[in-house]
């Protein structure tokens, strides 16, 4: 779990227990100490987990968890009111977000069959059982449900995204590790057959990176959007979930194409314009605007088209994922002497720039169509990506 979502658990938690217990201070017919005391021991466990357990003694996390449940329970019952179930939604969330599956899962159907029970008994004990404290009672074994739903929700947008940036870490040290074995081959081997199959692994490890990574890149963001949503709207969460999981099963259907294609040394037969426009879906949604101007009478090879859309790919992909950009502007034009493709942001920019793999894959699509690569770093201002066919090249 990240510091952020550690942070606002922490922040609703204390703020739940605070609640809790003023509300039970406050309440002149209750015996204070018979109510005091489980409430007592659930803040005092609760902090003992939080503070020692969890670095020291590990496995007794789950048992505390348990201990704590009963206590609560145990609360509730002498307590009298419902303000018990804010307890019970705090260890709920708790159990999910912060610790690992099924436990909280078992967390919740403990709460959700102890809680009306033990309500219905102390109800009776205390000669107070009615219809409208029965329903009472029912309303919040409902709001116990909804507790576990956004909690549930929350878990599983946290462990896409873990999984999401585990992947590209993984990509970035596969493409290092491609690129050390290229280098090591070319210093050793002066044979032209020998830089052929080292220049062939480096062209795939460029086809798999930029399209991973854009795809990875737009799940991340899509996530990132659910997350901020969760809270104020979780129809929309849900929405950016499942376009995230769309996004997924898009990036894998490209590899596909893209290594059938490099197995049979063919292009993919993609609309140039239609593709285009499918990144601007990517990242539909996450508040980042992408415009784009193409030059209608512009006349491209197919070549070209592909080399344009992977540049165009990559560079919107480091635009979000380094320079945390929100605006990206795109222009395409040319005529029959030649060509040029810019692509511009409003992100970070950087003070010191460094060509990772996305740069120079840029560089390299462009240098093998006898283009030339322009990075422009504008600290504070964004970053530009300009690449010149024929007879920009001099301008």
């Amino acid at each position: 779990m990240d510091r952020k979502t550690a942070f606002i658990l922490s922040l609703g938690k204390y703020g739940g227990y605070i609640a809790v217990f003023w509300v039970t201070v406050s309440n002149a017919d209750l015996a204070l100490p018979g109510a005091l005391l489980p409430l007592f021991l659930v803040f005092s466990l609760d902090s003992i987990r939080t503070y020692y357990l969890a670095d020291r003694l590990p496995r007794l996390i789950m048992p505390s968890l348990y201990s704590q449940i009963v206590l609560i329970l145990a609360f509730i019952f002498i307590e009298g009111s419902t303000v018990g179930v804010i307890l019970l939604v705090i260890l709920i969330a708790e159990s999910l977000l912060a610790h690992s599956r099924p436990q909280g899962d078992y967390i919740f159907l403990i709460s959700i069959a102890g809680f009306p029970v033990v309500s219905a008994a102390g109800l009776y004990w205390r000669s107070a059982l009615s219809w409208e404290n029965v329903a009472a009672v029912l309303i919040n074994c409902l709001f116990l449900f909804f507790a576990y739903g956004v909690s549930y929700m929350a878990r599983r947008q946290q462990e896409e995204k873990e999984r999401a940036e585990d992947a590209l870490e993984e990509l970035d040290r596969s493409r290092a590790d491609l690129e050390k074995a290229y280098l090591k081959l070319v210093e050793m081997s002066k044979e032209q057959e020998q830089l052929a199959a080292a220049q062939e692994r480096a062209r795939l490890a460029r086809e798999v990176h930029d399209t991973l990574a854009h795809f990875l890149t737009a799940i991340v963001v899509s996530l990132e959007a659910g997350k901020k949503l969760l809270e104020k709207d979780p129809g929309k969460a849900l929405a950016e979930i499942e376009k995230s999981q769309e996004q997924a099963r898009r990036g894998l259907d490209e590899v596909r194409v893209t290594v059938k294609a490099l197995r049979s040394g063919e292009t993919a037969d993609v609309d140039f314009r239609n593709a285009l426009n499918s990144l601007v879906r990517d990242y539909s949604g996450s508040g980042i605007a992408i415009d784009f101007a193409l030059d209608d009478q512009l006349v491209m090879t197919a070549d070209q088209e592909a080399a344009f859309y992977r540049i165009i790919q990559e560079s919107i992909t480091n635009s979000v994922r380094h320079g945390k950009a929100g605006n990206i502007m795109v222009r395409i034009e040319g005529n029959q002497a030649g060509q040029r493709v810019l692509v511009e942001d409003d992100g970070l920019g950087c003070e010191n720039l460094s060509e990772g793999h996305g740069l120079r894959g840029i560089r390299e699509r462009a240098s093998a169509l006898g283009g030339k690569a322009i990075f422009g770093n504008r600290p504070g201002q964004g970053f530009m990506v300009k690449v010149d066919f024929g007879s920009y090249i001099n301008e």
